[in-house]
Formats: structure tokens, C-alpha cells, sequence
């Protein structure tokens, strides 16, 4: 396998990420630069070292949105050689280590940084205020929509209703998903749920109803935190530490208007996934573990199915038993994912970062035995925008 985009060797060489849950006591700023530091120091780098930056600089800063590279050159005391974003929704941050990792081997930069933070009082979905989540999250779709009163998770739950009309799927079969994620939460210290202890399905079953068929348990949580990833050139490491290879990509984007997509159980996802694979030059079963977008427990199944880790239609059967836990036949999103661990800010960029503290072998007590390849699945919107990666362990 081969990870070049171009003539140097880039490395996933740092991350880092905050305890998620209630970080209003602190201004967004600093806890920008804590993760961003603590990132760094992990590849053994220093701040004076970064001339690259995916997404936004820290708030709180001048033209932060409209200059956010400038705002970064001013803090880390030089020049940036390349700035840029992606647009995939919640995972734009996540699917910046794409452009990252090609800027790097490209020699458009040697230390690329890309951070997601939402803390102090920021509001909406990346802020921690739930209800200015609902109503930000609502106008994503198309105006055709939220105007009469939908809601994201009203989205969702047609998808969800659909897959079950089509395919036979159950409500305690979409649960599986959310318990095997909150066993993985409660071994991840950091994250937001896990102190809350491992769930049922029946706990799931019997939570409240949000939409049907989705319920309380199989919605993401709404909190603060923050996290960073570090690329950088390979010759500029020491070669003692871990680090990851990005050796496969790609990206698909469909349909704003779901009035416009032919199916509602099937999406643009498939193609970004055989991008990556393609690239990678594996195979689907020789992923060792998966970080898959899980604003609610149907993302999980259908993105698994368009990945083509189980056929169309079989997702519901390939969920059960645990499967899906840390231990289990396909370990996905073993920090808890967007239900347990952590849905905060670009939230896509938590996905990523437990896909290579596994790949490192750093996870802890939930470490998947020895794992050397990891697949990422990022979606924006519902199920709009799409990006994929395959990892490697070095």
C-alpha cells in the first residue's frame, strides 16, 4: 500500500482532545490553544513548527471567519503556507485531513493543524445549547422543509421509517447500535456519557420518543469539547512515535433536496467509500475497525451498508449480537461516536481521532486486539455530503 498523493510521506502525527461535556467555565479561545498544544506536543512538535491550517483559527481574534490563516500566523509567531476548508458538514473537520495530508506531500506545508472546538458561550448545535441546536439543525435541510416544521431528527426518522418499511428493519436492532457504542463510551474517560454507565436495549427501547422510530437513546447528545489532529511530513518526526498513514480518500455529495433522490435507504456514500478503497487497494473485510457518523443509530446502519461492510437491506441482521462493540465481529465507533462520546463542534474530527488511537494502539481498555487498518465515514447534512478514509497503522 502506498499513501503518497505526491512526493513526500505525510503522517497522521498528533492528536489530542478535551473531556467532553459543559466547557462554559472557559473562553473558546483557550481551549482552542490547550488541544492545539496538547496535539502538538503528542507528535512531538512544537506551536513554532505549524504552517498549515484546516478550518477556522480561534475565536475571540479579529477577522477570525473571514482570515482565520492570518489570525494563526499571528499566534504561532510565523507565516502559514497553506490554509483551506471542506464542506462536509459535521465532519468538514475530519475530512480536512484529506487536504492535509496532500498540502504536506505536496510541500504546500510541513505541519498542517486541524482543530474543532466548541466551549464558553457559544450557541447552537456546536455550542452545547440544545435548544439552539434544535433550531439551527431544523434549517439544514432544504427551505421546503424546515418552513412547515420538520426537524433534523424528523429527517432521520423517515429515513429510518423507510429502511424498516423496505428491508424489515427493528427498533431493537437500531438499539444494538447505541449499546455497543456506550460500552465503548465507558471505557473512554474523556467522554461526554460514559460516566452515565452502559446501557439495554431495552433502556433504548424505553427512553422517550423523539420521532418516531427514533427515541432519546438513538439520538447524539448535545455538549462542548474539543479536539485536533496534527499531519506533518514524515522526515520531520521522530521516528519512535506513532503514527498513522492516510493511504485511502474520497468524497460524494448528493441531493440537498431528499425530493430528489431516488432512493431514501441508499445514498451518495457508497461512492466515497469506493474512492477510498480503491486508492487504499483493500478490502472492505480487512478493516479492523470503523469510525462511522452517528448523529442517530440509522446513520450507523445504512452507512455500513453503503460502505458495503454488509449488503443493502442486511444492515438490521449484521448489527446484532454486539457486533459492533470494541470486542465484537466489526468494532465501530469504540468511544461511544456522536450518541456517547462526543457531539461537539465538527464533531466528524472525534471519529477520526479514536480510529487512530486504535490504529496506535493507544485506546486503552477498549483497544481492538491488534488493529492495523481502520476505515472513517463522515456525513453532513442528512446524509448529503460524504467523505471516506482508510487508515493505516505505520
Amino acid at each position: 500500500m502506498s499513501g503518497k498523493f505526491g512526493a513526500r510521506t505525510a503522517v497522521i502525527a498528533g492528536v489530542a482532545m478535551t473531556p467532553q461535556g459543559d466547557l462554559s467555565d472557559r473562553t473558546a479561545e483557550r481551549v482552542y490553544w490547550d488541544v492545539v498544544k496538547a496535539a502538538i506536543a503528542d507528535a512531538g512538535l512544537r506551536v513554532s513548527d505549524i504552517d498549515g491550517l484546516i478550518g477556522d483559527a480561534a475565536e475571540g481574534l479579529g477577522l477570525r471567519s473571514a482570515l482565520p490563516a492570518s489570525v494563526t500566523a499571528d499566534l504561532v509567531g510565523r507565516p502559514l503556507r497553506f490554509h483551506s476548508v471542506t464542506s462536509v458538514g459535521a465532519a468538514s473537520s475530519a475530512a480536512g485531513v484529506g487536504l492535509a495530508v496532500m498540502a504536506v506531500e505536496q510541500g504546500l506545508a510541513d505541519v498542517v493543524i486541524v482543530p474543532t472546538v466548541a466551549a464558553g458561550q457559544a450557541k447552537g448545535y456546536v455550542g452545547g445549547d440544545r435548544d439552539a441546536a434544535i433550531a439551527m439543525m431544523a434549517k439544514l435541510g432544504t427551505p421546503y422543509e424546515w418552513l412547515w416544521g420538520t426537524t433534523r431528527v424528523a429527517d432521520y426518522a423517515v429515513i429510518a421509517q423507510r429502511h424498516m418499511h423496505e428491508y424489515g428493519t427493528t427498533s431493537a436492532q437500531l438499539a444494538e447500535i447505541a449499546v455497543a457504542q456506550r460500552r465503548g463510551a465507558v471505557l473512554q474517560p474523556l467522554s461526554a456519557m460514559g460516566k452515565r454507565g452502559e446501557i439495554t436495549v431495552d433502556d433504548v427501547l424505553n427512553s422517550k420518543l423523539i420521532a418516531e422510530p427514533l427515541r432519546l437513546l438513538d439520538s447524539c447528545i448535545v455538549n462542548q469539547g474539543a479536539g485536533c489532529v496534527v499531519v506533518a511530513a514524515e522526515e520531520r518526526l521522530d521516528r519512535s512515535r506513532p503514527r498513522v498513514r492516510l493511504v485511502g480518500y474520497g468524497q460524494a455529495h448528493g441531493y440537498l433536496d431528499p425530493c430528489s433522490a431516488p432512493s431514501l435507504t441508499t445514498f451518495a456514500g457508497g461512492i466515497a467509500a469506493d474512492q477510498a478503497f480503491a486508492r487504499a487497494g483493500v478490502g472492505r473485510d480487512e478493516i479492523d475497525v470503523v469510525g462511522m457518523s452517528d448523529h442517530f443509530t440509522i446513520n450507523v446502519l445504512i452507512g455500513l451498508e453503503d460502505a458495503g461492510f454488509c449488503a443493502k437491506g442486511e444492515g438490521g441482521a449484521f448489527v446484532e449480537g454486539g457486533a459492533l462493540a470494541f470486542d465484537g465481529r466489526l468494532p465501530t465507533n469504540t468511544a461511544g461516536g456522536f450518541l456517547s462520546c462526543s457531539h461537539a463542534g465538527l464533531c466528524g474530527l472525534f471519529t477520526l481521532i479514536e480510529v487512530v488511537e486504535q490504529l496506535r494502539g493507544t485506546a486503552g481498555a477498549r483497544q481492538v486486539a491488534d488493529a492495523k487498518l481502520g476505515y472513517v465515514h463522515g456525513m453532513g447534512g442528512v446524509f448529503q455530503n460524504h467523505f471516506a478514509a482508510v487508515l493505516a497503522r505505520d
